[in-house]
């Protein structure tokens, strides 16, 4: 029988949270209810058989193709966003034409090149012949298909229409996919450059300054204060690099384990949203996202505390996510949507406007789809001024650092031609 984790309140407000196991979600749901828990979040937890093919072992690393070749893999042969999006848009097709759904499943599993993939594919075919509905046969799997993804599945057999709202996810994967990008982009500019420095510095104090540092010890003279500085800096480089690099490493680990922490990616998330300039090119990444999110499932028939329930858990930034449960409780005691919104300072006015024009309106799905399109070409506009901002300040970064130990360097030759 399936289990399930859940989240739940009980009569006094307080959260709960344990495993429970029934037939079905709406079971579990129905289990918790007549314990006196109202249901937060029902999640399905993977079978025996699937937790078993999740454990390491040697059939992680060396498998068997469809020929019968041995192949090696290093790492979990999962779907990249754009492959998922591929794999929704062919099963819609497959759907909207008629082909019964085991069918669909079967013949997709068959075209999968990442085994991992065509084995869940396999195992979902598997438990929709036993009697699941498409939404419990892909809850065991989050790892690739979403609470998001699953929500969507829900509203399509609910309401009879899984064809339709399955292009709506792929058209909403693929745009997750450019915002994933976009993050990475705005990330990964600044610390490649940062890495640079870092390395052109260590290049110059480790091999070029030692030479110098000769040649002035020869000559007997007295060096400048500047001079002595970075002389003195690349002896400790050069003395205690397996230190200097250990500790840089032991710190990296450090920070890794910090953030894999609760409150350590509470400090980070809160970082990110503060930081100059990135700032505001991540929050603008999170606005657009979380109205990207809200538009695709509300306007597939899944009621608003339960899109609330994803956004907050698919936010990718702890602050946000205690934001949109904060807007999500006050909903729920009746609320407007757009009210809270405005307490957190995240939403600009404009977002919080056009919100409440569209519920007034009834149209509160498209409202939050025109915010998206506005968003899109704000985030790809904050993304162009972030790099161009940035280049340049790396730049005279690095070359005030390289020329001053350049300047450094050459005081003493300076001093000895006045002298002469």
């Amino acid at each position: 029988m399936p289990k399930y984790s859940y989240k739940a309140k009980n009569r006094q407000g307080q959260l709960k949270s344990g495993e429970i196991v029934a037939d079905s979600r709406l079971h579990a749901q129905t289990s918790l209810s007549n314990k006196g828990l109202k249901p937060i979040k029902i999640t399905a937890l993977a079978s025996d058989e699937a937790e078993k093919a999740g454990k390491k072992g040697i059939q992680n690393y060396i498998y068997k193709d469809k020929n019968g070749n041995i192949q090696l893999r290093l790492t979990p042969q999962l779907p990249t966003t754009r492959e998922l999006a591929l794999f929704t848009k062919q099963f819609s097709m497959m759907i909207e034409n008629g082909i019964p759904m085991l069918q669909a499943l079967q013949m997709l599993k068959d075209q999968q090149r990442k085994v991992d993939f065509a084995n869940i594919i396999e195992k979902v075919t598997i438990s929709i012949e036993q009697g699941s509905t498409l939404t419990d046969a892909l809850e065991p799997y989050p790892a690739v298909f979403d609470s998001l993804y699953v929500a969507m599945a829900r509203a399509g057999e609910t309401s009879g229409r899984l064809d339709i709202i399955m292009k709506q996810l792929v058209t909403y994967i693929e745009k997750a996919a450019k915002l994933k990008a976009q993050v990475k982009s705005a990330m990964a500019y600044p610390i490649i450059i940062v890495v640079v420095a870092v390395a052109v510095v260590g290049l110059l104090l480790a091999f070029v300054v030692p030479n110098f540092a000769k040649q002035f010890a020869e000559s007997g003279q007295e060096l400048p204060y500047l001079t002595q500085l970075v002389i003195n800096a690349s002896n400790l480089l050069v003395n205690n690099w397996i230190e200097i690099v250990g500790f840089i490493v032991a710190s990296l680990f450090g920070l890794k384990f910090y953030i894999a922490t609760e409150s350590g990616r509470v400090t980070l998330d809160k970082f990110l949203l503060r930081a100059p300039v990135l700032g505001d090119v991540m929050t603008k990444i999170s606005v657009g996202r979380f109205c990207s999110t809200m538009a695709t499932m509300m306007s597939s028939g899944v009621s608003i505390l339960e899109a609330l329930n994803i956004c907050a858990a698919s936010a990718g930034n702890k602050q946000i996510e205690s934001f949109i449960m904060k807007v999500r409780d006050s909903i729920s005691k009746g609320s407007t949507f757009s009210e809270p919104l405005g307490d957190g300072g995240l939403f600009p006015k404009m977002v919080i406007s056009m919100v409440a024009v569209g519920e007034s309106t009834g149209t509160l799905d498209e409202t939050l789809k025109k915010v998206t399109e506005i968003y899109e070409e704000e985030v790809d506009n904050a993304i162009a001024a972030m790099m161009s901002m940035i280049e340049p300040l790396m730049i005279v970064g690095i070359g005030s650092v390289v020329g001053f130990i350049v300047i450094a360097m050459y005081l003493p030759i300076f001093s000895m031609a006045s002298s002469v």
